[in-house]
């Protein structure tokens, strides 16, 4: 006779999940009776509640966490809308075609969040109990994010900002993978736009008590708002959408409104249109200190050294104490350039319209003992939070299902996930 080959269970993991899927069965039966006893109390009429015309009950199916459950529940038609409904539904807001609770749609929409595809989504569903299609998965988030593309969000946040409190806001963008024109066709050409790079555009807002150190003093964001518009979104409907979001996070409450950002001529028109009254301006700082990097390779092209201990003064002092002491160099450099060659006289002149153009956005001593942050570090982390779900290998988004899917991720990473089945 052959040995047996298989790998022994192991006793105690073979227990749990005997028990597991028995405690599964019986939880269904309970929800199935407790769904039908409601479904009876419900009155046989439409919502205005005139009775219901050629009456017969029909069976209802639902997918809920435990598997399917079946209730019998009433159908009639309604005269004033000629159409045939089923009060129970009406009832518990359940959509047309809508086959899964609530409660289900919430689970499934977390894990295709948190997991890298529909089809991880899919399998780790299977592990804690609900056998789905990767397909089911999508067209579930789907649904429930191009529905709530129709409706932002109105109600303030939960941890919005006081008036003792202070509000940051950061904006940048990122790029993901969208189908070109040209996708699918059958002979491929060089030419063929068969993807298009989109830009991102999105903003994280958070109070400044929200900001927690560490032992070694790294600064570790509690809590924060994140904020992503579809691809293709012009900077006006951006900036509205972030202005929209800040008021639901306190902006017109706070204490104090601080705008963190790097050098993006649009990102700065949107503050100048949309928060330059009601807060002040800091240009990142480690984008500052790239543009002055820049200029010392071009002012010491033959001795690195001597460019790097003259940015480090510099930016010391810029950090630590006020910004005079640089603007102060650069104007020596716009009157006395070092050089008359164009390559330095264009370097000088580039670098000082930079500056000049950020003079007031570079208060970084006097905002960084108040406890604001003089980088766009949490913009960046963001950033690339979502880029660890949106831009994975052979992920080509269509505009509609990327507009819909990043707005259940964004309301599921602020916490506002239940708003997908508000009334």
């Amino acid at each position: 006779m052959g040995q047996n080959t298989e790998e022994p269970v192991n006793e105690l993991m073979e227990i749990e999940g005997a028990l597991f899927k028995e405690m599964q069965e019986t939880y269904k039966k309970e929800i199935e009776r407790r769904l039908q006893a409601k479904a009876d109390s419900i009155p046989i009429a439409d919502s205005e509640g005139h009775p219901l015309k050629k009456k017969r009950r029909v069976t209802l199916s639902l997918t809920c966490i435990f598997g399917k459950c079946r209730i019998v529940v009433w159908k009639g038609f309604c005269e004033s809308s000629q159409k045939w409904i089923i009060p129970a539904r009406e009832a518990w807001r359940l959509k047309k075609k809508q086959r899964m609770t609530p409660l289900l749609q919430r689970k499934l929409c977390c894990t295709a969040v948190e997991t890298g595809s529909f089809e991880k989504a899919a399998g780790l569903a299977g592990e804690w109990g609900v056998s789905i299609s990767d397909d089911a998965v999508r067209s579930c988030v789907i649904e429930l994010g191009n529905q709530a593309v129709k409706t932002p969000q109105k109600s303030a946040c939960s941890n919005q900002a006081g008036e003792n409190d202070s509000l940051v806001i950061m904006m940048d963008g990122w790029f993901a993978r969208h189908r070109g024109e040209d996708w699918g066709v059958k002979r491929r050409t060089p030419e063929d736009a068969r993807v298009r790079w989109c830009e991102i555009k999105s903003a994280v807002i958070f109070r400044i008590q929200d900001i927690f150190k560490d032992q070694n003093k790294r600064g570790l964001l509690i809590k924060k708002h994140a904020v992503a518009t579809p691809a293709d979104t012009d900077p006006v409907t951006f900036g509205q959408a972030v202005e929209r979001e800040a008021v639901r996070m306190g902006l017109c409450k706070a204490a104090h409104v601080y705008v963190i950002m790097d050098g993006g001529v649009y990102l700065w028109n949107i503050f100048e249109d949309r928060f330059a009254v009601c807060s002040a301006g800091l240009l990142d700082f480690y984008h500052a200190s790239q543009h002055l990097h820049a200029l010392a390779a071009e002012l010491f092209k033959d001795d690195m050294p001597a460019a790097k201990k003259w940015c480090t003064k510099l930016l010391h002092s810029l950090k630590h104490k006020s910004s005079k002491k640089f603007f102060k160099t650069l104007a020596e450099l716009v009157s006395n350039p070092p050089e008359e060659t164009s390559a330095v006289t264009e370097a000088i002149s580039s670098a000082n319209t930079y500056f000049e153009r950020h003079r007031n956005h570079m208060n970084y001593a006097a905002l960084s003992k108040k406890g604001v942050p003089i980088g766009s570090g949490a913009m960046e982390s963001q950033c690339g939070q979502f880029q660890d779900r949106f831009k994975r290998r052979g992920q080509f988004w269509t505009k509609k299902a990327f507009e819909a899917f990043i707005e259940v991720a964004v309301r599921h990473q602020n916490g506002e996930i239940e708003s997908l089945w508000a009334a």
